[in-house]
């Protein structure tokens, strides 16, 4: 009897822990209202040349159906960032780094694309790889 209790438990623990990181938990934790067919969180960590480069050209993006979610501090320069003016898609601040401290983000992750097909993970220094990925939606 207690086998079975303890190999019930184990296989709970293995099915939670494989849940997969998906785009409607961070639209529920950003209270983002749209739904959308895709959730791109960057934590702008490294390279600034590159994420100013990235932040370019995600602003001359002509896809319209998902969101941004940056992972920083409102801080004015973040603001000032023509990719808050220019965005095709809505644009988030992450200020109290909820993705982090719920575990969908972690500290050493940098760009992130969050769809229905699952994760795919970029390094900022080769985002050009997102685009790819973008370019599916």
């Amino acid at each position: 009897m207690k086998i079975k209790r303890i190999s019930f438990l184990l296989i709970l623990f293995l099915v939670f822990g494989c849940i997969k990181k998906n785009k409607n938990k961070i639209t529920e934790i950003l209270e983002i209202a749209e739904p959308r067919d895709w959730v791109l969180v960057i934590h702008p960590e490294g390279c600034k040349t590159c994420l100013d480069q990235l932040y370019q050209e995600l602003g001359a993006l002509e896809i319209t159906n998902g969101s941004i979610v940056i992972v920083a501090k409102n801080t004015k320069s973040m603001r000032l960032n023509p990719l808050f003016e220019h965005s095709p898609v809505p644009v988030y601040l992450d200020e109290e780094k909820k993705l982090i401290q719920e575990g969908i983000v972690d500290f050493q992750d940098q760009i992130l694309l969050f769809s229905n097909e699952g994760l795919e993970e970029f390094e900022i220094l080769n985002y050009e790889a997102l685009f790819s990925s973008l370019a599916k939606f």
